[in-house]
């Protein structure tokens, strides 16, 4: 049954990645098939900066989606200053008032169309539920994410301001999802509750007593497909790729220190991203001896980025903490396995046949873990033709229609749980 869906994605693009690429994707998807409605506050860098999409819907409509801008108000922005200057924490306060008018907005719209359903969509971060329950209709909220708790033995060795910002986040989450009450209430009221990984699923049982589904935020870019043709030469040289920003989280120090210490040359890595750490990642590979065998590319055009994975035959993930990187649905897309930490959604995307996952300890153990599955690789590199092909097998379990469909359940469930609890006078009053 098609129906009008109303959605909250504060960040969406079309020509980004991460949450702004989830949020796009997840929409144009549900366009297929229903009426769309989709409550947004940024395009660009941050909020209030839309102007990439008005651009592009200007000139491109996307058929059954109606964006619907929601502008911060002059407390917000000015709130956000802070973030803009480097104090992040601040963007929550801003953000907070963002969906106060997200709601308000979501009101003027109810008033004039009847929605089957409401999707809290994004971004996935569990610390701000929003408002849009208040609208008394059907509720998703989800994919769930942000809920991980950074492992201590991954950053014993970072520079202390690094090991003090993650240990206060581990704090702050310790609190928030033990003591917030306004978190315990969205979690108690939403209809149909998505956690992003499946240890977010164990913590939505264990903290809030709710089931939940397990469903990652990213979308395949395309038809999985295989590019044979880069294998001719994969006895000389391997190409290896990692992408990302480059920072503590990301950890990329862990891919330069495992490729210092393998005891074969050939490979070349490419890395595509830049961050507040480039310099220093730099020096690093000057310092180990293996910068004559890194291309540097910065930030680059996403179509030429998705070039560089697709000629790829290994990408690898080195984050402390992540829900579920896009770089990894590219990958699957593509039919490039993945090395990774064997934790949060790279455990769950990334299988024994789509990649090679280190388990997570001490770092100096991840460090040989990785060093050993590198020289494996690199002593048969044919290896990789047969994960190649077994990862083109996996990404087959991502492909649209059947998302899709599990969309189109969940909403199905939000619809019959909402009147049930109608019935019942279980609905929480506004």
């Amino acid at each position: 049954m098609r129906k009008k869906i109303l959605i909250s994605a504060y960040a969406v693009s079309p020509y980004r990645g991460s949450e702004y690429g989830a949020a796009w994707n997840t929409i144009n998807y549900l366009a297929k098939k229903h009426d769309v409605w989709v409550l947004y506050g940024m395009s660009d860098d941050h909020m209030g900066d839309t102007q990439t999409l008005r651009k592009y819907m200007a000139e491109t409509p996307v058929p059954n989606v109606t964006f619907v801008e929601v502008g911060a108000s002059r407390l917000a922005n000015t709130i956000n200053l802070l973030n803009k200057a480097g104090a992040g924490w601040f963007f929550y306060f801003a953000y907070y008032l963002w969906q106060k008018a997200a709601l308000r907005t979501a009101r003027a719209l109810s008033a004039n169309i009847d929605f089957d359903v409401v999707h809290q969509l994004g971004p996935i971060g569990y610390r701000e539920p929003g408002f849009l329950w208040q609208l008394k209709k059907p509720m998703v909220w989800g994919p769930i994410g942000g809920m991980m708790k950074i492992d201590d033995r991954l950053i014993k060795d970072m520079p202390l301001r690094s090991r003090l910002q993650f240990k206060a986040k581990n704090l702050i989450n310790y609190f928030q999802l033990n003591y917030s009450t306004r978190i315990k209430d969205a979690f108690k009221r939403a209809d149909v509750l998505i956690a992003a990984t499946t240890t977010g699923q164990r913590t939505i049982k264990e903290k809030f007593g709710r089931e939940s589904y397990h469903w990652a935020e990213p979308w395949l870019i395309k038809e999985p497909e295989l590019d044979a043709t880069k294998f001719r030469k994969l006895d000389s040289q391997v190409k290896l790729v990692w992408a990302g920003t480059h920072n503590e989280r990301k950890n990329m120090k862990l891919c330069l220190q495992a490729l210092a210490g393998v005891n074969y040359k050939n490979w070349v890595l490419n890395v595509l991203g830049t961050g507040p750490l480039t310099a220093s990642l730099k020096q690093m590979a000057a310092d180990l001896g293996i910068s004559d065998k890194i291309k540097w590319h910065g930030m680059i055009d996403r179509k030429e980025a998705v070039q560089i994975m697709a000629g790829s035959h290994l990408h690898i993930v080195t984050s402390i903490a992540e829900d579920n990187p896009n770089v990894v649905f590219e990958a699957l897309s593509n039919a490039v396995p993945t090395l990774t930490i064997n934790h949060f959604g790279m455990a769950d995307l990334v299988t024994e046949n789509s990649g090679y996952k280190v388990n997570n300890g001490a770092y100096q153990d991840v460090l040989a873990g990785f060093v050993l599955v590198l020289n494996s690789i690199l002593e048969n590199p044919v290896q990789l033709i047969e994960k190649a092909e077994a990862t083109l097998h996996c990404a087959a379990v991502h492909n649209w229609q059947k998302r899709l469909a599990r969309l189109d359940g969940f909403y199905e469930e939000a619809i019959n749980v909402y009147h049930a609890r109608a019935n019942k006078g279980q609905l929480v009053a506004v």
